[in-house]
């Protein structure tokens, strides 16, 4: 046997020896319903080996835009800290599959096969358009309700917005205390130029209102437009009010 194949055969035996890697990186994405256009995604996790941290360990955050037709592409790298965590916050424009690459150290040997890199799970960041909502009062118990759309310029919305209007009742403070609003009407979300799309509608409220209210508003995912998570649905009647702290 020559010398170079003694030390394959010792490379390989050697190989065969190690154990099984225990190397593991966890990745979260938060908020998990998605985030507004413009706005950071916190990308987290650890990355650990049998349970003991990994510290000062290169991380590299991988991303696929929607369709999710290309390839991988790198969006930024980061260091573990001492408990082997990392953090990313990138401002996505889509939909995007992510996930995290833990770059294997080099061999410190010629005789040591190099390990391979370590993948976290693929996690999927939604991002949704940024939009506002408001109304004009029309008459005593008439509102016509507008919300305003901003998307990058070649996606397209489709589905209607929905908006659900309920009655105000001050506590306290004069803070509104109703918890519900109610479905009054659903919205053609129509284009008005790239990247800009507004649906309105009128909507009489209750003489029981008093003319106080409250109002709220729901759009789920357009096909195609890879905004928003796919398998949001809105309230059919009521939907809920968030209450001021």
């Amino acid at each position: 046997m020559s010398v170079s194949a003694a030390l394959i055969a010792i490379a390989l035996a050697l190989a065969a020896a190690a154990p099984a890697s225990a190397v593991e990186v966890s990745l979260e994405v938060e908020p998990a319903a998605g985030v507004r256009l413009g706005s950071t995604t916190t990308m987290s996790g650890r990355a650990t080996d049998a349970g003991a941290p990994l510290a000062n360990r290169v991380v590299r955050l991988e991303v696929r835009r929607h369709p999710f037709k290309r390839a991988w592409k790198r969006r930024a790298s980061a260091t573990t800290a001492a408990d082997g965590r990392y953090a990313f916050a990138p401002k996505l424009d889509r939909n995007h599959r992510v996930r995290v690459r833990l770059e294997a150290v080099p061999p410190t040997s010629p005789y040591e096969l190099p390990k391979p890199d370590s993948l976290s799970r693929r996690r999927t960041a939604y991002v949704l358009p940024a939009f506002t909502l408001a109304f004009d009062q029309r008459g005593a118990r008439v509102l016509r309700l507008r919300q305003t759309y901003t998307v990058p310029r070649d996606a397209k919305l489709s589905a209607p917005t929905r908006f659900y209007v309920g009655p105000c009742r001050p506590g306290k403070g004069g803070q509104c205390t109703g918890t519900r609003a109610r479905f009054r009407a659903a919205a053609e979300t129509a284009r008005v130029r790239a990247g800009r799309y507004l649906a309105k509608a009128k909507v009489r409220i209750p003489k029981s209102y008093r003319g106080r209210f409250q109002y709220v508003s729901c759009f789920v995912y357009s096909p195609g437009s890879g905004m928003g998570n796919p398998d949001q649905r809105c309230p059919k009647r009521y939907a809920r009010l968030r209450q001021s702290p």
